[in-house]
């Protein structure tokens, strides 16, 4: 983004977008005349230029294109309802989203979001009275709620005064485009009522999951069979239909919280100095989607339709993260203030789902701020920016959501860390040049096993190109003696200086440059860190105001202008506050010294009640949050939403499944060197799933074994995948197995996953106990399962089908773990691969072909694969079985899982 001294006027009509709704399509059309014509059955291409719409369609107004989200069973267009300026650079008009719709590929369900969300351009002339009526009401209502500008989450608590009239490089007054009122959600009680007496209502047109159920109560007929599978088809719709609601409910959340930015036609997602290094970014005939850092294009995965048409014009890339711009005086001098924080997509997520680092090196709450500097001199605009960064500490570690105060664990082993906090500080010095990594957690207590393993790996990283800097924050300001901050600041004042900032005059002029970023963490990157970083901002602002000759004080700045220095620690407290509520649901912490460089107690009992709310935020609603966001990232396929885990409501990381993949290859080669007995050749291993009770086939929990397959004998394994060691094993000679059953292993019939056969597959093998091998190792613990890893135990079966206990009532002789003759059996369940949906699909393989291929495996080892009586097909657990132990509190359970879900 070279600087250009030319401007635009800001017209607010400029950018508007009209939203014609047809019987078979959705036709958009932009200020300059171009269309897009969007079909209901999938097809998009550009519209005739110059398209004017018939008369007996609806039209609407809109801000532009999201993109485009595939649920479970519909797309959904996601289009700008809302949006508020936040004003201009160099006439260019940067807005944050206040509301959007996902609008279905249907014209009367289309019609009917759009006339709650925005404004009605037009409609058809014959439309009935009632319709018009409340199409009228619909518009009045917009027109009483625009009488009263809303304000922003980023807009300071006192700026009236600051806005300026020039319409050169200023903050315009900001402004709703337009409003509307949002529908009010129903009590839960009242949607699990309704969920409770769904068979009582009849369908309407709109089918709700509960109206799916309802209908298939109709479909059952004389054949048991006929009723199994068109009941199984009906829970299918169900769960996909809610699935779908609450997909749009969260997306439309997440959207619509004044979190995301965006410019029509600048681009705000490389810093001053990134762009002007970029000769490709001043070409203005290069698509805004070409120029942004991907790093914070948070919706290019939804615009993927659009980017594979080459529909370069409708592609708007959006941001998460905070702007704003304050026209500013000081001696005279006219100039615009502006700080923008951009917040990295790679890791991303809410507070406790993301921590710490990945396999590539990016981290948890990664932002990147930029203090900005605009002012003309001699006709010759100039831009002075400095930038810098904060994350979460690059270690893999990770802290429960289920406290105020979770204390930290490590997670990983030293080659796992050292590799990815390599790749980090590697990126960074690509991008920012020098690093110095300030460290604001605790030097003792719960903090200190993060900190001082951060110490540890930079030590063992010795790059003379990091300088790390610790500074016990919550030690330092103990009694609210905020201002030992500047013992911190002033200590790094002299690298500050040769640090320097980036400078320009004109277009080609670069008087100095940012040799290097300061990064700064704390545990959450949020309130402390946003403190010192406000500190570190104020000594660069003072050097750079000196320099442009503004003011004549270098060692004090600032503080001697009461009107800028108000502007300075607002915007700062501003920025930390929209931060916060991105990653942690609240406001910042310690925001009242932010903004009156002053602690006091009401600030000290606003942050009592805000540690509270981020705790209930992070128990309860943050793992839908992390959901979604991975969702709209693409890194998860809608199987994420599925993926509800018993036991935690963590959100499984992405690249979790390919990981999984090699930790069990590991663990089955690891087992394999330890058990296997020199003389023996491994012909087969697998990770099953197994009761871990014996002579169970329902169990309250199940472990993930190893499965080891010689010439000779049969070895099960329980194994530590933290530990990487084998707990103890079970070595099982071939000639003492009597048969293998086979068949579906069904836990629970509660939903469409747990009742479908070929993902739940199973065997039962039977064996004469006499001759079998038990080894433990003494020197280890108890077996674990891969509790860590987001697949614990209960965590590894699908939804709903936690296992029964193994008192639960059970009538049917086929399932009685008692009744097998007195034979000594193991049960197994195959592990069901791609729960996420993230490894190709043709290289896996379902349930029920694993078991197939083992079995068969097994039969011809023992050289029996034609014996009839070896290999006996007969469900482990049927369908109707598990429906005779599914009892009235697990279907309750299920209905309040329902309400709370849609």
């Amino acid at each position: 983004m070279r600087v250009s001294i030319e401007q635009d006027e800001p017209t607010s009509d400029k950018y508007i977008v009209q939203l014609h709704v047809l019987e078979d399509a959705f036709m958009l059309v932009n200020q300059q005349g171009q269309s897009l014509h969007m079909t209901y059955d999938g097809s998009i291409a550009p519209g005739e230029t110059d398209w004017e719409p018939p008369k007996d369609i609806r039209s609407y107004q809109i801000h532009g294109i999201i993109g485009v989200l595939q649920g479970a069973r519909e797309k959904y267009l996601v289009v700008i309802t809302r949006v508020q300026s936040l004003g201009q650079i160099f006439g260019r008009s940067i807005y944050v989203i206040e509301q959007v719709a996902c609008l279905q590929f249907d014209a009367r369900k289309a019609r009917a979001k759009l006339d709650s969300k925005t404004k009605l351009i037009s409609k058809p002339n014959d439309d009935d009275s009632s319709s018009d009526s409340d199409s009228s009401d619909d518009e009045d209502q917009v027109k009483k709620k625009n009488v009263t500008p809303t304000i922003s989450a980023s807009t300071p608590t006192q700026r009236s005064d600051f806005f300026s009239s020039d319409p050169k490089i200023n903050a315009s007054k900001r402004r709703p485009v337009s409003t509307s009122p949002s529908p009010k959600p129903a009590p839960l009680m009242t949607r699990f009522r309704f969920s409770l007496n769904a068979t009582k209502k009849k369908p309407t047109g709109d089918e709700t999951p509960e109206a799916v159920l309802t209908r298939s109560k109709s479909l059952k007929t004389s054949s048991a069979s006929t009723s199994t599978q068109d009941l199984f088809a009906a829970l299918e719709i169900s769960e996909n239909i809610a699935l779908d609601q609450r997909l749009v409910k969260q997306v439309t959340e997440l959207f619509s919280r004044s979190m995301f930015i965006y410019s029509p036609d600048y681009d705000i997602t490389n810093s001053f100095q990134r762009a002007f290094d970029d000769p490709k970014l001043a070409n203005p005939k290069i698509p805004l989607w070409k120029q942004a850092d991907k790093r914070f294009w948070w919706n290019e995965h939804l615009c993927h339709e659009l980017l594979i048409r080459n529909l370069d014009d409708w592609i708007i890339p959006v941001m998460q993260g905070t702007l704003q711009i304050e026209p500013c005086e000081v001696e005279g001098y006219h100039f615009d203030f502006i700080l923008i924080s951009r917040r990295s997509r790679e890791r991303a997520g809410m507070r406790y789902q993301r921590r710490g680092i990945n396999e590539q090196g990016q981290v948890a709450n990664f932002v990147e701020t930029e203090q900005i500097i605009v002012f003309t001199r001699d006709n010759i605009p100039h831009v002075a920016s400095f930038v810098q960064t904060r994350g979460s500490i690059p270690i893999f570690w990770s802290q429960s959501p289920y406290s105020l105060h979770p204390v930290p664990t490590l997670d990983r082993d030293d080659n796992e860390n050292n590799r990815s906090f390599h790749l980090h500080f590697a990126e960074q010095e690509r991008l920012y040049g020098r690093q110095i990594a300030v460290s604001l957690t605790e030097l003792d207590g719960r903090e200190a096993v993060v900190g001082s393993e951060y110490r540890r790996h930079i030590e063992h990283l010795a790059d003379p190109n990091i300088k790390y800097v610790e500074f016990d924050f919550h030690r330092e300001t103990k009694g609210m003696r905020f201002e030992n901050i500047s013992k911190l600041s002033g200590n790094l004042r002299e690298d500050l200086a040769k640090l320097a900032h980036f400078w320009q005059a004109g277009t080609d002029t670069v008087y100095c440059r940012q040799g290097g970023v300061v990064r700064t963490n704390c545990m959450d990157c949020l309130d402390r860190t946003n403190v010192v970083q406000s500190a570190f901002g104020r000594i660069v602002l003072n050097l750079q105001l000196m320099r442009f000759g503004i003011t004549e004080y270098p060692d004090e700045g600032i503080r001697y202008y009461e009107d800028f220095e108000r502007i300075f620690n607002h915007v700062w407290a501003n920025n930390g506050d929209m931060i916060s509520r991105m990653y942690a649901g609240t406001s910042a912490l310690k925001g009242d010294f932010t903004r009156t460089g002053k602690r006091n107690i009401t600030g000290m009992m606003n942050d009592a009640s805000n540690s509270l709310a981020r705790m209930y935020l992070n128990t309860v609603k943050d793992f839908w949050r992390q959901a979604t966001i991975d969702y709209v990232l693409g890194y998860h396929k809608i199987e994420i939403f599925r993926h509800v885990p018993q036991s935690q409501l963590m959100s499984a990381e992405p690249g979790v499944e390919r990981r999984m993949v090699k930790i069990r290859m590991d663990a089955i080669a690891v087992s394999s060197e330890i058990v296997i007995e020199d003389n023996e050749t491994r012909m087969g291993g697998w990770t099953l799933l197994s009761p871990n009770e014996p002579q169970k086939r329902r169990a309250k929990k199940f472990e993930e074994k190893v499965v080891l397959l010689t010439e000779k004998a049969l070895y099960i394994c329980s194994y530590n995948y933290n530990l990487e060691k084998v707990v103890q094993f079970k070595r099982i000679p071939l000639d003492t197995i009597t048969s293998i059953q086979v068949g579906e292993y069904i836990l629970s019939s509660m939903t469409p996953i747990s009742r479908d056969i070929d993902q739940n597959y199973g065997f039962l093998l039977f064996y004469d106990a006499q001759r079998e091998l038990i080894r433990l190792n003494t020197g280890s613990i108890r077996n674990q399962s891969l509790g860590d890893l987001n697949i614990g135990s209960s965590a590894q079966l699908p939804t709903g089908e936690k296992a029964s206990s193994s008192s639960s009532s059970n009538t049917n002789d086929d399932s009685s773990d008692e009744d097998d003759d007195g034979k000594t059996f193991l049960a197994f369940k195959a592990v069901r691969y791609n729960r996420l949906g993230e490894l190709p699909e043709e290289d896996i393989k379902s349930c029920r072909e694993q078991v197939i291929d083992i079995t068969q495996l097994i039969a011809s080892t023992c050289k029996r694969e034609n014996d009839e009586q070896f290999l006996v097909q007969k469900p482990v657990i049927s369908i109707e079985q598990a429906e005779d132990t599914d009892g009235i509190f697990k279907k309750m359970g299920l209905k309040i899982k329902r309400a709370i879900w849609v």
